[in-house]
Parts: C-alpha cells; sequence; structure tokens
C-alpha cells in the first residue's frame, strides 16, 4: 500500500502482547531476539529500503489463545507530509492460524502426489521469511501460488 502510493515510511514499531505456548516459547530471551530480528527484517524486505524500526513481543499469560498487535507507522505522504497510521489487531490465534495450516496441508499433499520435492517455493505466500524465495511481496509470492495452481488445472 506505501509503494503503491509512493508514501515512504520512516518508522514502523510494533508491540505484540500474547499468550499460548507462542508466548511461552517467546518469552525465552534467545527466542525472543531470533523472532524480533525476523519481523524487524520483513518490512524492509518488502519495501526495499531501511525504515528506522522497532520490535517488542510480551508473553501476557492471561490472554490465552489470544493476540494483540499495535503498529506506529509514520510516513511521509502527498506532498512530503509526515502522517502516522496506527493499526490495533486483536485476534484468537488457532482461528487464524487453523485455515492456513488446512490449506497449506492440501496443497503441501498436492505436490507431493505430482512427485515434487524439496522447498515447495509456490508456497511462500504461507511464510514470514519463506526459504528458497527473496521476495517478502505478499502480492508477488500469492502470484507464485496462482500460478503454481493454474499449471495443475492446465495439466489435468
Amino acid at each position: 500500500m506505501f509503494a503503491a502510493r509512493n508514501w515512504q515510511i520512516l518508522s514502523w514499531v510494533g508491540h505484540n502482547i500474547f499468550g499460548n505456548r507462542d508466548g511461552l516459547v517467546l518469552d525465552d530471551p534467545a527466542n525472543k531476539a531470533s523472532k524480533i530480528k525476523t519481523k524487524d527484517q520483513v518490512i524492509s524486505g518488502i519495501v526495499g529500503y531501511r525504515p528506522q524500526t522497532h520490535v517488542s513481543i510480551e508473553y501476557i499469560e492471561s490472554l490465552d489463545d489470544w493476540k494483540t498487535a499495535w503498529n506506529h507507522i509514520h510516513f511521509k505522504g502527498f506532498l512530503g507530509t509526515k502522517m502516522i497510521m496506527q493499526v490495533i489487531w486483536q485476534g484468537c490465534d488457532s482461528l487464524l492460524a487453523g485455515p492456513l495450516v488446512l490449506d497449506l496441508a492440501r496443497l503441501a499433499l498436492l505436490s507431493q502426489r505430482r512427485g515434487e520435492a524439496g522447498v515447495l517455493r509456490h508456497l511462500a505466500c504461507f511464510f514470514k521469511n519463506p526459504h528458497g524465495v527473496q521476495v517478502h511481496d505478499f502480492f508477488e509470492q500469492f502470484g507464485m501460488l496462482e500460478e503454481y495452481v493454474n499449471g495443475v488445472k492446465e495439466d489435468r
């Protein structure tokens, strides 16, 4: 959205709080540092430059399977006017992941039935940091999946 509107992201701060097993695992300093590094690199990979970023992740046991992500995005808009966009997302982790896991399993099974093995690049849109894919643009990654599925249809 920012690139399509020629908006320059100046800074992006993301604060995440969640419970469940993911939160407990990320409460470990080494695991948290690795996750923060990965999340922090995503924005630069998408926009092609390095705005100032800060990512924090906190385990809040009482949230159970729920998570909240707050994002504060400072950017230059039309005529270089500095603006701020804030997004708060709250959701149930399992209900968010469930349909994605089902689709991923079905698509991986399709690939296996077609004799494909190894890194399945066409499934990149399911992952934050997919192996074998340098593109971090979700729409380009989803295009790879659509191209694959259309190719399967043509092979029938």
